[in-house]
C-alpha cells in the first residue's frame, strides 16, 4: 500500500528561511545555521513555571512522617444505597 500520507503527517516541517526559491546548497547550508541556533539556545521549558522549585533550592526538605492507618470504628456494616422500585 501507499504510505504517503503517514509519512507527511509524521516528519516534522521546519522553517528555513524566507519563502523564496532556494538551491539545494542553500538549502542544507540554512540548516546548519539553524541547527548552530538550537545548539546555542537550547530547548526551552514548556508549560507554567512552578514556585516550589525555587523554594526547594534553598532550603533542604525535611523527612516525611510515617503515614498511619485510621481505624473508624462503625456500628454496623455500610450497605450501599438501593433503589427501590414502586
Amino acid at each position: 500500500m501507499n504510505n504517503e500520507s503517514k509519512v507527511r503527517r509524521s516528519t516534522k516541517s521546519i522553517v528555513l528561511g524566507k519563502a523564496k526559491v532556494m538551491s539545494f546548497e542553500d538549502i542544507e547550508a540554512a540548516r546548519a545555521t539553524r541547527a548552530a541556533k538550537e545548539v546555542i539556545k537550547g530547548k526551552g521549558q514548556r508549560g507554567r513555571k512552578r514556585k516550589s522549585a525555587a523554594l526547594e533550592a534553598d532550603e533542604p526538605e525535611p523527612e516525611p512522617e510515617p503515614k498511619l492507618a485510621r481505624m473508624i470504628e462503625a456500628p454496623e456494616p455500610w450497605r450501599g444505597p438501593v433503589a427501590r422500585m414502586y
